[in-house]
């Protein structure tokens, strides 16, 4: 059960019922329309032709309605009577919940007491006087009676924890089986889900489960980013991942479930999952190059060829000539690529040169056996691990645009790295407990967190999923309106 034994009941027994009648007050609202309808059907006065069609219909609506107010009417009534039985029951199991936990810290002082009042008995030397052996002996036996007592009255606390606990639990079964007597037993009506409410659930559930994986391919990305195709699989769901988060954030101030700081703070860290690691990359590169060409412009061309080579010279001063626009577009133009490093290796892969790809890892110890991997590992960034490497050169000219790119790089990176790190398990955490804020497929919510005519989930404290037993009602509530004579 979702209790804890000897603790205090889960569920708030005033929120349970506020739900109870405010489905209550929905199902009087519904007779009240009926009666309405009613009169209209039953007024014979008025005998023109569009007025039969209105009693038609009318008559046709009313019938309808009166089966939804039945259903209001059940589950309104079966959450009042829970709410108040699950209050008893916690008016019962809660105090001696409290008890319990003085009573055992008092029998642990009260058996080391027993304990020594033993001792004493045993230590009594041969010949001790009568006197001296009647005070220890009653000594032991008054030690003992408290421990009695004291195990007697815990034995009535759990008895009493345990009758409420039961009552608890029998009350929310009986709760719902009266709402699934009217969603999907005898009293149903008619009133089922539809193909298109099937279906919706299906989607909310692969949209759930999907999340989840993207959620966990964030946190995987992080160490496993260097693996051939895996890796790269991981990078695009985690991309994806982020993506949602800057929708879900978007979304959830939209309707008002969060403020506008919360919204920037998680739009910005979905952001940086998507980018972050590129710009830090790019930031990186540039430091690298600058450091190249400064140099290279100091020395004669063939001893500067000679230190860094034709391929590195043509780079770093491509990389150089960029514009502020270019280095944008280029961090911006693709979410799914991060590292150059990776993207290399996948492209030996991709072009079957396995043997090239797995030259550039070193060892074989999972799971960082990319060449660097401790340095990548806390860097996130190979970029980054390149251009430090890189700076362990001698003669090579730093000026301050260079030292400043360096130090944004290297900061940023370990910043970017501990950031996506906690974003991705927070969002997991979130996703997994079922608070991702888009309301549908979740058994985790409950009477107490969700609000009238949304997604129910569980009765409060009980873990038997009603979440299918009050769909309907949901629908009804929340998505409700006549439409073509159908709700």
């Amino acid at each position: 059960m979702s209790d804890t034994q000897w603790e205090e009941l889960d569920g708030e027994p005033g929120t349970v019922e506020s739900k109870g009648r405010s489905y209550t007050e929905l199902a009087e609202a519904i007779a009240r329309s009926v009666s309405t309808l009613q009169q209209i059907v039953d007024d014979t006065n008025t005998t023109a032709k569009s007025m039969d069609k209105t009693r038609k219909l009318a008559g046709e609506v009313r019938e309808d309605i009166e089966k939804a107010r039945e259903r209001y009417s059940y589950t309104g009534e079966a959450l009042t009577t829970y709410g108040a039985s699950l209050r008893a029951a916690k008016n019962e199991a809660d105090p001696a919940a409290q008890r319990l936990r003085t009573l055992r810290a008092d029998l642990e002082t009260a058996q080391a007491t027993a304990q020594s009042a033993e001792n004493g008995v045993d230590d009594l030397p041969k010949d001790a006087s009568e006197a001296d052996k009647n005070d220890a002996t009653r000594a032991q036996t008054n030690a003992n009676n408290a421990v009695g007592d004291i195990q007697g009255q815990i034995t009535q606390a759990e008895s009493e924890w345990n009758s409420g606990h039961g009552d608890k639990d029998t009350a929310a079964r009986t709760a719902i089986s009266k709402i699934e007597e009217v969603v999907s037993g005898d009293k149903v009506h008619g009133l089922e889900d539809s193909g298109w409410d099937k279906f919706k659930n299906f989607v909310k559930g692969v949209y759930k489960v999907f999340k989840i994986i993207c959620d966990i391919a964030g946190i995987l990305a992080i160490f496993l980013s260097w693996v051939p195709i895996l890796g790269q699989i991981l990078l695009v769901l985690a991309a994806i991942g982020s993506i949602i988060s800057i929708i879900e954030n978007i979304v959830k101030f939209a309707r008002g479930e969060i403020g506008f700081g919360a919204m920037l703070l998680g739009v910005g860290l979905g952001v940086m999952g998507l980018f972050g690691g590129k710009a830090i990359g790019s930031v990186a590169k540039y430091a690298k190059a600058r450091s190249v060409v400064k140099t290279a412009a100091t020395m004669s061309t063939r001893a500067s060829k000679v230190k860094f080579g034709n391929a590195l010279l043509k780079s770093s001063r491509k990389t150089l000539a960029m514009t502020k626009g270019q280095r944008v577009t280029e961090v911006l133009k693709s979410p799914f690529v991060r590292s150059a490093g990776d993207k290399a290796v996948w492209g030996m892969a991709k072009n079957g040169l396995y043997k090239n790809a797995f030259k550039s890892w070193q060892g074989s110890k999972f799971p960082l056996p990319y060449k660097d991997g401790g340095a990548r590992f806390a860097l996130g960034n190979d970029d980054v691990v390149d251009m430090m490497k890189h700076f362990n050169q001698t003669g090579l000219v730093i000026d301050r645009a260079t030292s400043n790119a360096q130090a944004i790089a290297s900061v940023g990176a370990v910043f970017n790295q501990a950031a996506n790190l906690g974003n991705n398990a927070a969002k997991l955490g979130t996703s997994i407990g079922g608070g991702d804020g888009w309301g549908g497929y979740t058994s985790g919510n409950s009477v107490a967190t969700s609000g009238a005519g949304g997604s129910w989930g569980k009765i409060t404290g009980l873990p038997n999923n009603i979440n299918n037993a009050v769909n309907g009602i949901s629908d009804v509530a929340g998505h409700g309106g006549y439409v073509a004579g159908k709700w």
